[in-house]
């Protein structure tokens, strides 16, 4: 029903709707005599805000029921189209007719009972062709050749075929300068981002401030995700915005607490900085996963690549087969992180090297990088 996706998107339309798009669609419902000049007046009162005005919109129409509701979102097509766009609103009646029809014994896509299902339980739309864009940043040659990151190669490859077969297109950039990963970014965040997801994979040195270039000067994170913002990019409103951070915190290495033996190898990066908890809290729909804890070094293996992408890759795989969502993915590749061993020389000494991943999310739904139909990880 129209009135369960205003129910549904109401927190997105609160944020997002202008007041000249709420006093448009209030002139527009008056006029299809689905609200009454006295309902105007209570719902448009100046004393309130204009997210109090959004609300009281939303709410008189929502109780009005299905054919109300499907007029509001036909004006609000009319009315802000980008904002109908982003927030998927098309494919969302589309999936409730859909869902109609299969009652009369009509075939309904499986993507489109996906869609249909999302809805309702809560969870991020995940069923665009292709479902996004992937972006992977590896800095792998540095100024100093001593900070050679020997390895990293074989997380790009991870990754580039874990993303493909989860239906996202993927574009991927070698050896970025500070300035130049800052302009990436911002570029990127210009785009009109069409699919149910943005995801980004960065993987280089650092240090307290941010992230390194490869001409050893610093990017600070927030120039990394602040871009994709609800503020900078309005393509991403209400969609999952993903950044997994392979790269050190620090120049500790954690304590073992308890040994399980592996054959993994490690060799230490640099410092990497922590996400400031006020932007974290600031901002919906982020999903910021870094590869080791505050202070600590993240692991890496020539052989075979970052212990953390390597686990989050193969994990990936095997769960998104099963709808598993992503914080219970991640929950599995802490604990599989956490119990890999190895021995790492630091100032000449040998250190045993342990380490375990920390995410931080401000996601409001459940995610589910969703295989798309036909294919497989």
């Amino acid at each position: 029903m129209a009135d369960q996706i205003l129910k549904n998107l109401r927190v997105e339309l609160v944020q997002c709707m202008t007041e000249a798009v709420i006093k448009d669609l209030v002139d527009d419902l008056v006029d299809s005599k689905v609200l009454s000049s006295s309902e105007t007046e209570e719902i448009l009162l100046p004393s309130k805000s204009r997210s109090d005005h959004a609300r009281g919109l939303i709410d008189s129409v929502k109780v009005k029921g299905k054919n109300s509701s499907e007029k509001m979102l036909q004006h609000l097509e009319t009315r802000d189209k980008a904002l109908y766009d982003n927030l998927n609103i098309s494919s969302l009646l589309e999936a409730l007719k859909s869902g109609e029809a299969t009652s009369s014994g009509r075939h309904v896509a499986p993507d489109q009972q996906k869609s249909s299902r999302e809805a309702e339980q809560g969870e991020y739309k995940m069923n665009s062709t292709p479902r996004g864009l992937c972006v992977i940043i590896n800095n792998k040659n540095f100024k100093t050749l001593e900070n050679y990151r020997a390895g990293s190669e074989y997380d790009v490859a991870s990754l580039k075929n874990v993303f493909e077969c989860l239906g996202f297109t993927v574009e991927t950039h070698e050896d970025l300068s500070a300035d130049e990963m800052k302009t990436l970014m911002t570029q990127y965040s210009k785009d009109d981002h069409r699919g149910d997801c943005f995801v980004c994979c960065v993987s280089s040195h650092g240090n307290q401030c941010g992230i390194i270039g490869i001409d050893e000067k610093t990017c600070p994170l927030k120039d990394i995700i602040s871009p994709f913002n609800g503020v900078n990019c309005s393509s991403l409103i209400g969609k999952p915005k993903v950044f997994f951070i392979e790269a050190c915190r620090g120049n500790e290495m954690q304590e073992k607490v308890q040994v399980e033996a592996d054959d993994m190898g490690g060799e230490p990066d640099q410092e990497f900085d922590n996400v400031p908890d006020e932007y974290i809290a600031s901002d919906s729909d982020f999903l910021i996963v870094m590869s080791t804890v505050e202070g600590y070094y993240s692991l890496r293996s020539k052989k075979s690549g970052s212990w953390f992408i390597k686990s989050l890759c193969k994990h990936l795989k095997d769960e998104s087969k099963r709808d598993q969502d992503i914080l219970k993915i991640l929950t599995t590749v802490n604990n599989d992180v956490s119990t890999k061993e190895g021995l790492v020389i630091i100032n000449e000494k040998i250190i045993d090297a342990k380490m375990v991943p920390q995410p931080h999310f401000t996601l409001r739904k459940t995610l589910i990088f969703r295989v798309p139909e036909g294919r497989s990880t």
